[in-house]
């Protein structure tokens, strides 16, 4: 990754780029084609997952330029900027959710192979409590490496900054968010080494009982000051169309994040 980037957007401007929609679903919808139709084959005949395979189906393909890092709830309106910036620069965005959307998938193909151990009274099966923490953890951690990759992988990271993701009250330097997978891009995308645009350039590319459970609430610390804040005005004002490497030495250019093309970070 170059540069990070964080995203502030009205009301206003969310309803300017509703016209977006419909190129925006059939980008997501293809992204997470690559997800949702190879599910069933991570697991080898020995019972491990193939991780490698994994993260070859769901990230080799994506040769994206920017990394969409977002709240699960602000999905479709991800989808319209997504749509946005490809219609209008050819900028290709990898949209985090369409692979957090389907971990729970992955889960289950492991989890009813390897996690139904416990035999119920009327014959079914229930999984087993510590056998599924691991599947849980091994997924989890799987994921949460490929993504990684694929921040590293694309030129910047764009997070959409909402209610949804940040609290309210704390869009300071003390914002927080109750979500670990932002929290975890977060983390990558402020505390991990960036990289020369060149480098980027050069490699361009059953029934159970009901129980009543209290509620898991937990809130992690987000250095969103360490993005660059950015506006829907900053995208509009790119003015170089259909040309995504163009369009993005544009957007550096006037973050001052490079004196001009080609140039090192300042």
């Amino acid at each position: 990754m170059f540069a990070g980037f964080n995203l502030s957007m009205s009301e206003t401007e969310f309803e300017e780029i509703s016209s977006f929609s419909l190129k925006g679903e059939e980008l997501f919808n293809k992204q997470k084609k690559y997800v949702k139709d190879t599910l069933d084959k991570y697991v080898n005949p020995d019972g491990s997952l193939d991780a490698e395979m994994l993260e070859e189906d769901w990230f080799a393909s994506e040769n994206a330029h920017v990394f969409l890092s977002h709240s699960h709830s602000d999905e479709n309106i991800v989808k319209k900027l997504a749509g946005f910036l490809f219609s209008k620069y050819g900028i290709k965005c990898f949209i985090d959710s369409c692979v957090w959307g389907y971990a729970n998938d992955l889960l289950k193909v492991i989890d009813d192979r390897y996690c139904k151990t416990i035999k119920n009274k009327d014959g079914s099966l229930s999984y087993d409590y510590n056998i599924r923490n691991q599947s849980t953890s091994h997924i989890h951690m799987l994921l949460n490496g490929a993504l990684a990759k694929m921040i590293n992988k694309t030129e910047c990271l764009i997070f959409l900054n909402t209610p949804n993701s940040i609290k309210i009250q704390d869009i300071t330097e003390e914002a927080k968010t109750a979500s670990p997978w932002i929290y975890s891009e977060l983390l990558m995308a402020t505390e991990f080494p960036h990289q020369e645009l060149s480098y980027y350039r050069e490699i361009e590319h059953g029934n159970h009982p009901t129980y009543e459970f209290a509620e898991l609430s937990l809130e992690y610390n987000v250095r969103i000051n360490k993005l660059t804040p950015l506006t829907f005005s900053d995208l509009n004002e790119i003015r170089i169309h259909n040309n995504p490497i163009g369009s993005l030495d544009c957007l550096y250019t006037n973050k001052k994040l490079i004196h001009s093309k080609n140039i090192k970070i300042i």
